[in-house]
């Protein structure tokens, strides 16, 4: 028996560990000393917002920003059900104080709300964790649907607040040569890209920026793509990377309703309004 909780500690993170190699069916480790996992998909293979409007459709009969929220939203909660590695999550509704945030926004937005939180695993360098965490609420998934380019003040500074409040996570803390790591893990459509100050950023902070792409394999099906980071040879250089599996296939149809209830609402940013869409501004307030 653990004699005090620091043996208790210790012999949770040391189960942890155990649990995370015994998992190496689903997580396989590969050598590798560059910033990147896996290739991204060719941006002719991957699903557009324009695609996404298609096959989703509008059988509610939204109209105008409503409907781009529910194509958003719908998007997001596919997505968490299928990612990488077999992994599956629900929306999140929990907000993450951000100062910083708080500050750039004159105090309009004082938090931010992930799409998906998971944790970080010491010795495990990947953007999504095993079953068990050795470090709780470490790692943000934000599935972004956009027609364009996402720098720091996207969306009054949520990316920015993301990072701030990654900052102060239970992995931003771990140290030692298995340290864990803190992680934003983008996945996005084909005509989504990020201004470079969201990787300079990230890597100031130390934080694990990934991304991965969403693959169109034609009549209604999607898949994740495995996660590339975007600045591990500055964080974690000469490391030993893992390699993920792609997310399992997905069949998106009808839009169902939007039940955003708590949720921090997603936006189909593409620069038109309602279905099929009419030009007009859907960056996020």
């Amino acid at each position: 028996m653990p004699r005090s909780l620091g043996d208790a500690k210790a012999t949770w993170r040391g189960f942890a560990r155990f649990v995370m190699f015994a998992l190496s069916w689903v997580v396989i480790a590969v050598s590798t000393t560059g910033c990147m996992v896996d290739d991204m998909p060719a941006l002719s293979d991957m699903v557009t917002t324009a695609k996404l409007r298609q096959i989703y459709g509008n059988p509610n009969h939204y109209e105008g920003i409503r409907y781009n929220q529910a194509v958003g939203l719908q998007f997001q909660r596919d997505v968490l059900g299928a990612l990488p590695g077999g992994k599956v999550l629900s929306s999140n509704r929990k907000p993450f104080p951000s100062a910083l945030r708080q500050n750039k926004t004159d105090g309009r937005f004082r938090s931010v709300i992930p799409d998906g939180v998971t944790g970080a695993v010491e010795g495990f360098d990947g953007a999504l964790p095993p079953v068990i965490s050795t470090h709780m609420e470490s790692t943000f998934i934000e599935v972004k649907a956009v027609k364009g380019v996402i720098g720091l003040d996207y969306a009054r500074y949520q990316i920015l607040g993301m990072l701030d409040a990654l900052a102060a996570s239970q992995a931003a803390f771990s140290t030692g040569p298995n340290r864990a790591y803190p992680s934003l893990y983008f996945i996005v459509t084909g005509d989504t890209s990020f201004n470079t100050e969201v990787q300079t950023e990230a890597t100031h902070r130390q934080i694990l920026m990934w991304v991965s792409g969403v693959v169109d394999e034609g009549g209604g099906k999607l898949k994740v793509a495995p996660p590339q980071c975007h600045n591990c040879d500055a964080v974690l250089p000469a490391k030993r990377l893992p390699a993920t599996l792609y997310g399992s296939s997905f069949h998106i149809d009808n839009l169902r309703d939007a039940g955003d209830r708590g949720l921090d609402k997603p936006i189909l940013d593409d620069g038109l309004v309602g279905y099929p869409g009419t030009p007009g501004n859907t960056r996020p307030h």
